[in-house]
C-alpha cells in the first residue's frame, strides 16, 4: 500500500474511533465513507472492514467505560440477544438485498432521530439512590463532568429489544456497527442518561460486530493491507474518544449525535440516489 493512502486510512480511522467511542456508535459512519469515497475501496470490502474497527472501538472504550460504571451491564446482556440475532439475519442477507434499499429507510429513521433529539431535553435524573428497580437494570453513575451521581431506571425494555434486532441487521448490512440506532433508543425510548446509553452501545458493538466480521472474514471480504492500519487507527482514536467522554457535558455529546446522524443521513442519501 502507498505511504498516502496508509496514512489516509489511519487518519480517517483514528477519527472514526474517537467518534465511535464518544458516542457509542462503532465509528463506521465515519470509516466506510472515508474507504468507499475517498480511497475507492469496493462497499462490501469497506463495510467488512469497518466492522473490525467497530470491534476494536467497543474492546478499548469499554475497557474505560466499565472501569467509572458508565456501562449498565443488565440492560447490555437484554438488548444484545437482540443485536446479535440481527447481525445474524444481517449477514445472510447481505450477499442477496442491495443495501441502497435498506439505506433509503436508514435516511428517513435518522432524520426523524435528529430532529427528536434536538428538540428533546436530556431527561432529568436525581441524585438520590433508585428506590424502585422494576427490571433488574436501574442503575447509578457519577458523572465526571459535573461530579453529581445520575440515576435512572431503563423504561419499555421490549421495545429496546426489537429496536436492538433492527441494529443488528442494520449493522451486518451497512457496517455501522448499529450505535446509531441503539444510542438513540436508549436515550429517547428507555430513560437511559446518554453517557450511560453510549457507554451501554459501546460494550455491545464488539459482540455484534464479531458475528458479522467472522462471516465476511470467512466469505473473503476483509482486505488485510486496509484492516491493519484501520484496526490501529481505530484503537488508538478509541483511547482518545474514551477520555473525552468523561469529561464532556451530555449537551454537547448530544449536539455532537445529531450532527453525526444528518452526516451519516446525508452519506445514505448519497448512496441510495
Amino acid at each position: 500500500m502507498e505511504p498516502l493512502r496508509l496514512f489516509t486510512v489511519f487518519a480517517a480511522s483514528v477519527l472514526a474511533g474517537t467518534l465511535g467511542a464518544l458516542l457509542g456508535l462503532g465509528g463506521g459512519i465515519i470509516l466506510v465513507p472515508a474507504l468507499v469515497l475517498v480511497l475507492g475501496v469496493p462497499e462490501k470490502t469497506a463495510v467488512a472492514t469497518s466492522l473490525l474497527g467497530v470491534i476494536a472501538t467497543s474492546v478499548v472504550a469499554s475497557t474505560s467505560h466499565l472501569r467509572y460504571r458508565y456501562t449498565n451491564i443488565p440492560l447490555a446482556m437484554w438488548l444484545v440477544s437482540a443485536a446479535v440475532l440481527g447481525a445474524l439475519l444481517g449477514s445472510m442477507l447481505f450477499q442477496r438485498i442491495e443495501a441502497r434499499w435498506i439505506a433509503l429507510g436508514f435516511v428517513v429513521l435518522q432524520t426523524y432521530v435528529a430532529w427528536i433529539l434536538w428538540r428533546r431535553q436530556e431527561p432529568s435524573a436525581g441524585s438520590e439512590p433508585v428506590i424502585q428497580d422494576t427490571n433488574g437494570a436501574s442503575a447509578c453513575y457519577v458523572d465526571h463532568a459535573t461530579g453529581v451521581t445520575v440515576c435512572y431506571t431503563p423504561s419499555r425494555l421490549y421495545a429496546g429489544w426489537g429496536a436492538g434486532l433492527v441494529a443488528g441487521v442494520i449493522s451486518a448490512l451497512l457496517g455501522v456497527g448499529g450505535g446509531i440506532i441503539k444510542v438513540p433508543v436508549m436515550n429517547l425510548w428507555m430513560n437511559v442518561p446518554l453517557k450511560a446509553a453510549a457507554a451501554t452501545s459501546s460494550f455491545m458493538l464488539g459482540m455484534t460486530g464479531s458475528v458479522s466480521a467472522a462471516i465476511y472474514l470467512l466469505r473473503g471480504y476483509v482486505d488485510p493491507t486496509l484492516a491493519a492500519p484501520s484496526v490501529l487507527g481505530v484503537m488508538a482514536g478509541a483511547h482518545l474518544g474514551a477520555f473525552l467522554s468523561r469529561r464532556m457535558r451530555s449537551r454537547v455529546l448530544r449536539h455532537v449525535l445529531i450532527a453525526l446522524l444528518v452526516v451519516s443521513a446525508i452519506r445514505m442519501a448519497w448512496r441510495v440516489f
